[in-house]
């Protein structure tokens, strides 16, 4: 089998599902659990949403310190968190991947 762009596109693919997958646990009788959960635990805390809703409000790094009584340099190291969390290397790509994984 040589490379090609299908087999890039299959693998790109997996790795997608792979990411997002939920891990199932087997007992001895080969019983399997933990389908119950909807996915991995939630990892933004209260005030990452608020920042991210704010940023995708298209409020500006500024304002949303102010609002939240927090530091620009700390509302922009939140940011790059978020980003790198969600795969992201613009905040439009951010905004696009939070709403797709239910962030907002």
């Amino acid at each position: 089998m040589r490379d090609s762009n299908l087999l890039a596109a299959l693998v790109a693919l997996f790795e997608r599902y792979w990411e997002d997958a939920v891990p199932l646990d087997v007992d001895d009788t080969g019983a399997v659990t933990g389908t119950d959960a909807a996915g991995p635990p939630d990892p933004l805390g209260p005030t990452d949403r608020r920042i991210l809703a704010l940023l995708v409000a298209g409020v500006a790094d500024k304002a949303v310190a102010t609002q939240m009584g927090l530091s620009r340099r700390t509302v922009q190291r939140r940011i790059q968190c978020l980003m790198e969390l969600a795969g992201a290397t613009t905040r439009i790509q951010l905004a696009w991947q939070a709403a797709r994984r239910g962030w907002l």
